[in-house]
């Protein structure tokens, strides 16, 4: 299978296409796609420690089981976006989306849930234009794969209307890139 097959038939799907599977909560159990990480702490004294996080949820594509996405895992914490202007606006984290062909991960988009966790995002590219020669964001992009593949996880559970979100959050949607 090629990685253009894979992103076109997760943009042109719809989650009646999938299976969902719940990894947190009580006895559901890990998703096995796990990160680890060693920290230090302590002050004069030395002591390490190995932390993991699992994904919290998993796709399974129902017309081949090979072709899996797992989201959940926070790359970045308490980060305040300049589009979040929604009545919640307090800072969020941003989370891995990863897709997986047999085990073995292929590709992977930023996601964050926003609003209080009412709807999940892409995290958008900042496009940045100069006047008077002052920096500012012009725009924030969002290629259509992006976009189509944060709708299939957010789409995942019952929930607010994505579009609506996407549309408020001001994203524009480009054509995808290699």
């Amino acid at each position: 299978m090629r990685l253009e097959d894979i992103r076109k038939i997760i943009e042109e799907s719809t989650n009646a296409d999938w299976s969902h599977i719940t990894c947190w909560g009580a006895g559901s159990g890990p998703t096995f796609h796990d990160r680890w990480e060693i920290t230090q702490t302590g002050g004069d004294q030395y002591k390490w420690s190995l932390d993991i996080d699992s994904h919290s949820n998993t796709l399974v594509y129902r017309e081949n089981v090979a072709l899996t996405i797992s989201w959940g895992i926070v790359a970045a914490k308490d980060v305040t976006p300049g589009w979040n202007t929604f009545i919640d606006d307090s800072p969020v984290d941003y989370q891995l989306g990863d897709v997986f062909w047999n085990g073995v991960l292929v590709d992977r988009y930023s996601l964050t849930s926003v609003d209080g966790g009412r709807v999940m995002l892409p995290v958008p590219k900042p496009v940045y234009e100069e006047t008077d020669g002052k920096t500012s964001v012009a725009r924030y992009e969002v290629t259509r794969r992006h976009r189509a593949f944060a709708r299939l996880v957010h789409n995942a559970e019952p929930a607010e209307d994505f579009d609506q979100y996407y549309d408020r959050a001001g994203f524009v949607t480009v054509d995808n890139r290699p």
